[in-house]
Protein backbone atom coordinates (compact mmCIF):
# COMPACT_ATOMS: atom_id res chain seq x y z
CA UNK A 1 0.00 0.00 0.00
CA UNK A 2 3.07 2.26 0.79
CA UNK A 3 4.47 1.48 -2.25
CA UNK A 4 1.43 2.40 -4.19
CA UNK A 5 0.78 5.75 -2.44
CA UNK A 6 4.65 6.83 -3.34
CA UNK A 7 4.46 5.84 -6.88
CA UNK A 8 0.46 7.81 -7.09
CA UNK A 9 2.99 10.76 -5.39
CA UNK A 10 5.59 10.51 -7.69
CA UNK A 11 3.39 10.84 -10.88
CA UNK A 12 1.98 13.52 -9.43
CA UNK A 13 4.82 15.63 -9.15
CA UNK A 14 5.61 14.52 -12.74
CA UNK A 15 2.62 16.17 -14.10
CA UNK A 16 3.29 18.97 -11.62
CA UNK A 17 6.62 19.76 -14.00
CA UNK A 18 5.27 18.64 -16.85
CA UNK A 19 2.12 21.26 -16.45
CA UNK A 20 4.80 23.92 -14.98
CA UNK A 21 7.16 23.69 -18.37
CA UNK A 22 4.19 23.84 -20.92
CA UNK A 23 2.76 26.75 -18.99
CA UNK A 24 6.12 28.46 -19.00
CA UNK A 25 6.16 27.19 -23.14
CA UNK A 26 2.58 28.65 -24.12
CA UNK A 27 2.32 31.71 -26.09
CA UNK A 28 0.40 34.25 -24.16
CA UNK A 29 -2.55 35.59 -26.47
CA UNK A 30 -2.62 38.67 -28.08
CA UNK A 31 -5.15 41.48 -26.69
CA UNK A 32 -8.89 41.54 -27.94
CA UNK A 33 -11.34 43.68 -27.80
CA UNK A 34 -13.67 42.05 -25.70
CA UNK A 35 -16.39 42.43 -27.64
CA UNK A 36 -17.34 38.80 -28.87
CA UNK A 37 -18.45 36.31 -26.43
CA UNK A 38 -16.12 33.41 -25.52
CA UNK A 39 -17.46 29.97 -27.80
CA UNK A 40 -19.85 27.62 -25.84
CA UNK A 41 -18.77 24.23 -25.27
CA UNK A 42 -18.58 22.00 -28.24
CA UNK A 43 -21.44 19.27 -28.17
CA UNK A 44 -20.07 16.09 -27.96
CA UNK A 45 -17.85 17.49 -25.02
CA UNK A 46 -20.90 18.50 -22.97
CA UNK A 47 -22.13 14.32 -23.52
CA UNK A 48 -18.75 13.21 -22.19
CA UNK A 49 -19.07 15.53 -18.94
CA UNK A 50 -22.94 14.23 -18.88
CA UNK A 51 -21.92 10.37 -19.03
CA UNK A 52 -19.21 11.20 -16.83
CA UNK A 53 -21.77 12.71 -14.24
CA UNK A 54 -23.84 9.48 -15.10
CA UNK A 55 -21.52 7.41 -13.81
CA UNK A 56 -21.00 9.58 -9.89
CA UNK A 57 -23.91 7.75 -7.78
CA UNK A 58 -23.29 10.31 -5.13
CA UNK A 59 -22.72 13.96 -5.09
CA UNK A 60 -23.46 15.55 -1.80
CA UNK A 61 -21.33 18.34 -2.13
CA UNK A 62 -23.83 19.36 -4.93
CA UNK A 63 -19.90 19.65 -7.45
CA UNK A 64 -22.45 18.38 -10.76
CA UNK A 65 -25.68 19.94 -9.63
CA UNK A 66 -24.91 22.66 -12.60
CA UNK A 67 -23.85 20.09 -15.14
CA UNK A 68 -27.43 19.79 -16.95
CA UNK A 69 -28.43 18.99 -20.33
CA UNK A 70 -32.12 20.17 -20.52
CA UNK A 71 -32.01 24.05 -19.20
CA UNK A 72 -31.21 27.43 -21.04
CA UNK A 73 -28.17 27.90 -23.10
CA UNK A 74 -26.46 28.68 -19.70
CA UNK A 75 -27.16 25.23 -18.37
CA UNK A 76 -26.30 23.73 -21.79
CA UNK A 77 -22.95 25.55 -21.75
CA UNK A 78 -20.50 23.36 -20.15
CA UNK A 79 -18.07 26.11 -20.41
CA UNK A 80 -20.64 27.77 -17.61
CA UNK A 81 -20.43 24.37 -15.20
CA UNK A 82 -18.73 24.22 -11.82
CA UNK A 83 -15.22 22.84 -11.82
CA UNK A 84 -15.07 22.99 -15.92
CA UNK A 85 -12.95 25.23 -18.02
CA UNK A 86 -13.09 25.72 -21.55
CA UNK A 87 -10.21 27.24 -24.01
CA UNK A 88 -11.97 31.14 -24.74
CA UNK A 89 -10.73 30.50 -28.19
CA UNK A 90 -12.22 27.18 -29.26
CA UNK A 91 -14.64 26.40 -26.51
CA UNK A 92 -12.74 22.95 -25.91
CA UNK A 93 -12.82 21.65 -22.05
CA UNK A 94 -9.26 21.65 -21.28
CA UNK A 95 -9.45 21.43 -16.96
CA UNK A 96 -11.74 19.36 -14.80
CA UNK A 97 -11.23 20.36 -11.28
CA UNK A 98 -13.29 18.69 -9.33
CA UNK A 99 -11.41 18.31 -5.93
CA UNK A 100 -13.22 17.71 -2.86
CA UNK A 101 -11.82 20.12 -0.34
CA UNK A 102 -15.10 19.33 1.96
CA UNK A 103 -14.95 16.47 4.62
CA UNK A 104 -15.10 12.70 3.87
CA UNK A 105 -18.88 12.88 3.84
CA UNK A 106 -19.02 15.55 0.94
CA UNK A 107 -16.91 13.11 -1.20
CA UNK A 108 -18.46 12.22 -4.53
CA UNK A 109 -18.84 8.33 -5.13
CA UNK A 110 -18.97 5.94 -8.12
CA UNK A 111 -16.83 5.36 -11.22
CA UNK A 112 -14.27 6.85 -13.29
CA UNK A 113 -16.24 7.42 -16.79
CA UNK A 114 -14.29 6.74 -19.96
CA UNK A 115 -16.43 9.26 -21.52
CA UNK A 116 -13.44 11.21 -20.45
CA UNK A 117 -11.30 10.31 -23.44
CA UNK A 118 -14.02 12.65 -25.75
CA UNK A 119 -12.53 15.57 -24.01
CA UNK A 120 -9.44 16.08 -26.57
CA UNK A 121 -7.98 18.80 -25.56
CA UNK A 122 -7.75 18.24 -21.69
CA UNK A 123 -4.71 19.38 -19.93
CA UNK A 124 -5.94 19.52 -16.18
CA UNK A 125 -8.15 16.39 -14.02
CA UNK A 126 -8.10 16.67 -10.30
CA UNK A 127 -10.64 14.73 -9.00
CA UNK A 128 -8.88 14.38 -5.73
CA UNK A 129 -10.36 13.24 -2.24
CA UNK A 130 -13.18 11.86 -4.04
CA UNK A 131 -14.51 8.09 -3.92
CA UNK A 132 -14.26 7.62 -7.67
CA UNK A 133 -12.88 4.36 -9.00
CA UNK A 134 -11.88 2.62 -11.93
CA UNK A 135 -13.15 -0.80 -12.86
CA UNK A 136 -12.66 -3.27 -10.24
CA UNK A 137 -11.36 -0.57 -7.59
CA UNK A 138 -8.25 -0.30 -9.90
CA UNK A 139 -6.54 3.05 -11.60
CA UNK A 140 -8.34 3.78 -14.64
CA UNK A 141 -5.97 2.33 -17.88
CA UNK A 142 -7.43 4.81 -20.36
CA UNK A 143 -6.15 8.07 -18.27
CA UNK A 144 -3.19 7.55 -20.36
CA UNK A 145 -4.87 7.44 -23.43
CA UNK A 146 -5.26 11.44 -22.42
CA UNK A 147 -2.40 12.60 -24.74
CA UNK A 148 -2.53 16.54 -24.00
CA UNK A 149 -3.24 15.89 -20.40
CA UNK A 150 -0.01 17.75 -18.10
CA UNK A 151 -1.82 17.76 -14.85
CA UNK A 152 -3.58 14.77 -13.00
CA UNK A 153 -4.67 14.49 -9.43
CA UNK A 154 -6.06 11.63 -7.84
CA UNK A 155 -5.07 11.89 -4.17
CA UNK A 156 -7.08 10.23 -1.61
CA UNK A 157 -8.91 8.01 -4.17
CA UNK A 158 -8.13 4.83 -2.60
CA UNK A 159 -7.39 2.74 -5.36
CA UNK A 160 -5.47 -0.84 -5.42
CA UNK A 161 -3.40 -2.92 -7.33
CA UNK A 162 -0.11 -1.34 -9.35
CA UNK A 163 0.10 1.93 -12.02
CA UNK A 164 -0.94 0.40 -15.22
CA UNK A 165 1.57 0.76 -17.91
CA UNK A 166 -0.37 3.39 -19.88
CA UNK A 167 0.64 5.50 -17.45
CA UNK A 168 4.19 4.61 -16.54
CA UNK A 169 5.55 5.51 -20.23
CA UNK A 170 5.05 9.30 -19.45
CA UNK A 171 8.65 10.15 -20.16
CA UNK A 172 9.25 13.05 -18.32
CA UNK A 173 7.98 10.80 -15.04
CA UNK A 174 10.33 8.54 -12.85
CA UNK A 175 8.32 6.34 -10.59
Amino acid sequence: MHRLAAMLVSLLCCFLFIATLKAQQQPQPAASDNTASPPSCIPHERDALLAFKHAVTSDPAGLLTSWRGDGGHGEQDCCRWRGVRCSNRTGHVHELRLRNTGEVEAAMEGKISPSLLALDHLEHLDLSWNDLTGPSGRLPEFLGSLKNLTYLNLSGIPFYGGLPPSLETYQSCSI
